[in-house]
């Protein structure tokens, strides 16, 4: 799968923003990821290893919930990661 990766996440994957991973599904794509950038994990992670809820997974355009991660992935689809930004 290719997974994406915008914005202030780009620092901690040496600003790739296509990276090619394996895995199954969207979870072992995602763990992959973090094992290859562990500074990624500190960010995208809480301590129970889920997905903070700042941060939106979609498969192929379609928004997962925190239960839809183990989603069959293939190599072929696109795995978004999108960070809320907030400000004022």
């Amino acid at each position: 799968m290719i997974v994406k990766v915008r914005g202030v996440l780009l620092r901690f994957t040496n600003y790739e923003n296509e990276i090619d991973i394996g895995g199954a599904t969207v979870r072992d794509g995602l763990t992959a990821l973090t094992e290859r950038y562990p500074g990624l994990a500190e960010v995208l992670l809480d301590r129970e290893g889920s997905i903070r809820p700042t941060h939106l997974i979609a498969l192929n355009g379609e928004q997962l919930s925190p239960g839809e991660l183990d989603r069959e992935a293939t190599e072929d689809d696109r795995v978004d990661i999108v960070t809320a930004v907030s400000g004022g």
